[in-house]
């Protein structure tokens, strides 16, 4: 029996290059047994915008950590990415945003979890935490000169939540709204 991963990558990369890019970068997270070369062909380069939102709903509410964790790995995020939209991402506590840490490049950040003209107020309450996320913002920020962040929505809910990790202070002129 033929595995879809013993496929050539020529043969991968052409197939996802029909899929929409949160997608084609999913592809490439599902074919993890693939050399880092390989995963970033199938991918693409051009990352410079991730929106979850640009596939179906249903399937980004089922995206855990690590399916969002493989996918900014496969992407090289750290390096490329410029803009994340967690959109519809309800499953996630935050920790598989970890490959962003100490990022240089990321200029915007939408942990809202919602779409465009979409109602902030979730139910049930998303599982994003507090404690997952503010150390990895911080490790972005925390770059002083170096930091590109210039946007961040973070979920209405955490304004409910009155504890140290949810209320830190941006050392960088950040537009961060909650």
């Amino acid at each position: 029996m033929i595995c879809l991963s013993d496929l050539p990558t020529g043969a991968l990369t052409h197939v996802s290059s029909f899929l929409a890019a949160p997608s084609r970068a999913l592809f490439a997270a599902a074919l993890n047994s693939r050399d880092v070369d390989s995963s970033s062909a199938i991918a693409g380069d051009d990352w410079e915008y991730l929106d979850f939102g640009h596939i179906e709903k249903d399937l980004a509410a089922k995206l855990s950590d690590e399916d969002v964790r493989d996918v900014l790995l496969s992407i090289d995020a750290v390096n490329n990415l410029r803009s994340l939209w967690l959109t519809n991402c309800v499953n996630i506590t935050g920790v598989g945003l970890d490959p962003l840490r100490g990022s240089r490049i990321i200029q915007q950040i939408d942990l809202s979890l919602v779409g465009d003209h979409e109602s902030s107020k979730l139910d049930p309450e998303p599982t994003i935490s507090c404690v997952e996320v503010v150390p990895i913002l911080d490790s972005i920020i925390e770059r002083g000169e170096e930091c590109s962040l210039e946007y961040l929505q973070l979920p209405k809910y955490w304004r409910k939540e009155r504890n140290t990790e949810s209320d830190f202070q941006l050392s960088s002129p950040v537009t961060m709204i909650i």
